[in-house]
């Protein structure tokens, strides 16, 4: 299997960063992130995902090979000049593994934000257990008879913060909120996606930012361990002691951009270095 190259040709540029949002969000989850990254002297790159930002009929349309098909497009463009970090939030950073694993030499690093690989977070509904059996096997299409509404905290710990966010879910504002509701389909897209990406943890040999609250409401912080014990790369492993699932919106939002651009520095200056220094693997830190 190919290795990442090194971050460029000269070690003076800095490689681009590729962030993809979660399932029925939008790019506006990562705002604070891409700002504090942009202002690090970086190229930040955050699309629209196909069949998201509009309604639940344009999302119903595509599914998980429309949306790593798309990705691997804004990879490919990105990475004319050498390789390219990738990162997201939740479903955004499952898609971050998976081109991770197809396309190894065009990725120089992973920054990973509440990677959802199980939906079993303190509000998931213990009946939820039972969805991948529906998702993976032949009952795959009865998940298109269901759809799941958005339920308090939103992902959100902050109350101010999840109240304008519920407003703007379900005002209409997808475009900047995301839908109010999961469609059973796309969770079973996506539900296949994470069983392909799991598969494949071993092959991921690239420096990791893995960045999880401990109070995750969609996805356990047991998961976050398991991922990091997983890859193959070096991993730093973040925990948030005041967040919930949404760690690039919440309270400790700016907390996250710091880590995220301190990792780069640490991966651009590393590449940089004649030693090709790393970040110590599994390296764990409570926030």
């Amino acid at each position: 299997m190919s290795a990442a190259r090194p971050l460029s040709e000269s070690s003076a540029m800095k490689p681009p960063v590729l962030l993809f949002h979660g399932l029925t969000g939008a790019p506006a989850e990562l705002q604070t992130v891409s700002r504090a990254v942009r202002r690090a002297g970086y190229e930040v790159v955050t699309p629209m995902l196909p069949g998201h930002g509009v309604d639940e009929a344009a999302l119903l349309k595509t599914n998980e090979r429309d949306w790593l098909a798309a990705a691997e497009a804004e990879l490919e463009r990105l990475s004319a000049n050498g390789p390219v970090v990738v990162g997201g939030l939740s479903m955004g950073a499952v898609i971050a593994l998976a081109l991770a694993q197809r396309r190894p030499e065009q990725v120089a690093g992973l920054l990973l934000f509440a990677p959802t690989l199980k939906y079993d977070g303190f509000t998931v509904p213990k009946m939820a257990a039972i969805l991948p059996f529906f998702a993976m096997g032949p009952l795959r299409f009865m998940m298109r008879l269901y759809r799941f509404k958005e339920r308090p905290p939103y992902g959100i710990k902050d109350e101010r913060l999840r109240e304008m966010i519920a407003d703007m879910m379900f005002s209409g504002l997808t475009q900047d909120a995301g839908l109010p509701f999961m469609p059973g389909k796309s969770l079973a897209d996506n539900m296949h996606l994470v069983r392909e990406v799991e598969r494949r943890l071993a092959e991921v040999t690239q420096p990791a930012l893995i960045v999880h609250a401990v109070e995750d409401d969609v996805t356990d912080v047991r998961n976050a361990r398991r991922l990091a014990g997983a890859l193959r790369g070096p991993v730093e492993l973040l925990l948030l002691q005041d967040s919930y699932h949404l760690v690039t919106v919440d309270r400790e939002r700016n907390k996250v951009a710091k880590a995220a651009v301190e990792f780069l520095e640490r991966l651009w200056a590393a590449d940089a270095r004649a030693d090709g220094a790393e970040p110590a693997r599994a390296l764990e830190s409570a926030a």
